[in-house]
């Protein structure tokens, strides 16, 4: 059933998306996120992360997390409205 492949739309990915960043600027990110963890043990958001470098700001951090938590919305949506709408028998 193809329901359920949907998948949460990653921060990063939207980051691109909408410009703020580049491909190369969430992977090195991402490379430093991994880094801290296995070093420090500690999380670090990506959009804390990419803060730091002085690539995105606050505002773009509140922004992305909104558009995340539509697309979120969205989803679930459309999952809820297949699952009453599948023409299965009940």
């Amino acid at each position: 059933m193809g329901l359920f492949k949907k998948k949460k739309p990653k921060f990063g990915e939207i980051l691109i998306e909408k410009g703020l960043a580049t491909q190369k600027d969430v992977e090195e990110a991402l490379k430093t996120q991994k880094e801290i963890w296995e070093t420090k043990q500690i999380q670090k958001n990506l959009g804390t992360i990419l803060n730091e470098k002085g690539i995105i700001d606050v505002e773009d951090i509140e922004s992305v997390l909104e558009e995340q938590k539509r697309r979120e919305g969205i989803l679930l949506k459309g999952l809820i409205y297949s699952i009453f709408h599948s023409g299965q028998p009940k």
